[in-house]
């Protein structure tokens, strides 16, 4: 698309939409917990966003096909093919919600020949929207204020280095990554978040390093990985590369790291597994 930063105003408004219909069901007594066939959560506020979403974006100037946690998924033999697609999760940190914590999301990403070119993530307990894309900077609006660009800190190693990992989620592997970190750095202070307001805090400045060892879902990282790139970080994948999408059949993330400060000398420690950091 030549001018994907068009659409930002009405994407925007789709995300605040959604999220009013989450907030709508958050506050009511009954949320309609399920479990879905991959055992993770569903509640009627999943539900309700992502008809909010799907119904904003077929209303678009631009026709494009979708994937949503939330609907029926095409198969690879149809997806392979796609050049540019919307990528979704109408609500990201379904666990948060569940457990009423207020760190749960809406994203809408668009994809560009197997990258995020634009990003649009809501947060509808704050009032707070992040945008942005590898080529369109990055801007964050709170409460509907004047939106300012946002970029990430300065890494500065020999004050602290703030590392943050997921609320609802945690292996014995990435526990023993952050103790190996730790050699590397320090000064380190972890800190646990929820949903994609971790790289959206990375983002902006309030922390610097964000591994995630375990698994996580294309529709989790699309939108943030667009805001992230557009403030000036990095979303590698395993192999140190940038993070990629719709190139293999199933859906499922490998391991990654964001980086606020593109100075960060990540290679000394990742992938998790360099023998660099190899416990001694």
């Amino acid at each position: 698309m030549s001018n994907p930063e068009s659409l930002i105003p009405e994407l925007v408004h789709i995300a605040r939409e959604a999220g009013k219909g989450i907030l709508t069901i958050y506050h009511q007594d009954d949320i309609g917990v399920q479990t879905k066939a991959d055992t993770t959560p569903v509640t009627k506020a999943d539900l309700a966003a992502n008809a909010i979403i799907v119904h904003g974006l077929k209303g678009l100037p631009v026709t494009y096909p979708l994937l949503s946690e939330e609907s029926v998924h095409p198969s690879w033999q149809e997806r392979k093919n796609w050049q540019r697609y919307w990528l979704i999760d109408p609500l990201d940190g379904t666990k948060e919600f569940i457990n009423r914590n207020g760190e749960f999301s809406v994203n809408i990403a668009l994809i560009e020949h197997n990258y995020p070119v634009l990003g649009i993530v809501h947060i509808p307990a704050s009032d707070t929207t992040y945008w942005g894309g590898h080529s369109l900077g990055a801007r964050k609006q709170v409460k509907g204020a004047v939106a300012r660009a946002i970029r990430p800190r300065k890494f500065a190693p020999e004050k602290e280095v703030m590392v943050l990992g997921s609320r609802s989620y945690g292996t014995e592997q990435a526990s023993d990554y952050l103790h190996l970190l730790k050699r590397v750095y320090p000064k380190l202070v972890s800190r646990k978040v929820g949903s994609a307001l971790k790289s959206c805090l990375i983002a902006e400045g309030q922390a610097d390093i964000y591994p995630r060892i375990g698994p996580t879902s294309e529709w989790d990282t699309g939108a943030v990985q667009a805001v992230v790139e557009g403030a000036g970080g990095l979303f590698l994948d395993a192999d140190g590369q940038r993070f990629s999408y719709n190139l293999k059949e199933s859906l499922i993330n490998p391991d990654f790291l964001v980086l606020g400060d593109k100075t960060i000398q990540w290679d000394n420690f990742w992938p998790p597994r360099m023998p660099g950091i190899t416990p001694e």
